[in-house]
């Protein structure tokens, strides 16, 4: 009777510990419960392989944003730790554009040498002030437009782009098109959105200098020496070295004027 019960004890023992391994654990940051912003309901790590007594594992986590406000970014170092508070391995899970109050799953990595007992979290890069991003998909008719988000270079179009919330401005510009400007204004929490422009041509012809300034109005004329251009009824003589380059606009030739003779006879009709 004695030995069945010496066998059937560890049996028990064993049983309770590796269910206890099995169960689910949840981390806080902060780990005080004061003010708590994020919790991750850490499901089993498994062991996906093991070399010389160091062992790697994956595994997931539910993180679930407590505060009142979206959480663009976080990540979090995962230590693991003996049963005397001892670290023998570590982790890292990250969490990005996490709404107030939402859940999502996020995976978790980590490596350890030995057996582990429990885990605790330590914050490498905490939530910030800066509201979630919104993603604008922006195009333009025709595309390949220079795109300018509040005066910075953001590629060309179409283009998809990550804008905090507020007010902006875009800007199209286009060779032989109008350059554009279009207010934008993106509330919070708000969903994914896009933009769309059509660009109008240009009606006059464009003299860019070197330094960024515009002249516009009829090209007369380009020598080696000068480019002269008709500029809101006054002709403007620009130095050639001056010069970047010259955009001219499409112009339809010009109907024929009726003859005076075609004239004369209709008016004798």
């Amino acid at each position: 009777m004695m030995r069945k019960l010496i066998w059937v004890v560890p049996g028990l023992l064993l049983w309770a510990a590796a269910s206890a391994f099995a169960a689910d654990t949840v981390l806080t940051w902060p780990a005080n419960g004061k003010d708590t912003m994020l919790r991750f309901t850490m499901g089993k790590l498994r062991q996906i392989s093991s070399v010389s007594g160091q062992s790697d594992y994956m595994g997931e986590a539910l993180a679930e944003n407590l505060s009142g406000k979206a959480i663009p970014s976080a990540s979090f170092y995962l230590y693991l730790l003996d049963k005397n508070g001892k670290r023998v391995g570590e982790g890292y899970l990250e969490v990005t554009n996490l709404a107030a109050g939402q859940q999502a799953k996020v995976p978790v990595t980590a490596h350890a040498l030995g057996s582990f007992a429990r885990m605790e979290l330590q914050p490498q890069h905490l939530p910030s002030d800066d509201p979630l991003k919104i993603k604008m998909s922006i195009t333009s008719v025709p595309s390949g437009a220079s795109l300018k988000l509040d005066a910075q270079q953001s590629g060309v179009t179409p283009q998809v782009l990550s804008i905090t919330p507020g007010k902006h401005v875009l800007e199209f510009s286009k060779e032989g098109y109008v350059t554009e400007n279009t207010p934008l204004d993106i509330a919070e929490n708000a969903l994914p959105g896009s933009v769309n422009l059509q660009l109008n041509p240009l009606t006059l012809d464009t003299v860019v200098l070197r330094d960024g300034a515009v002249v516009m109005g009829d090209l007369i004329s380009v020598t080696t020496t000068g480019v002269t251009i008709n500029a809101k009824g006054k002709p403007v003589k620009l130095q050639r070295n001056r010069v970047a380059r010259i955009v001219l606009v499409e112009r339809k030739p010009a109907r024929p004027a009726a003859s005076a003779g075609k004239s004369s006879s209709q008016n004798k009709n």
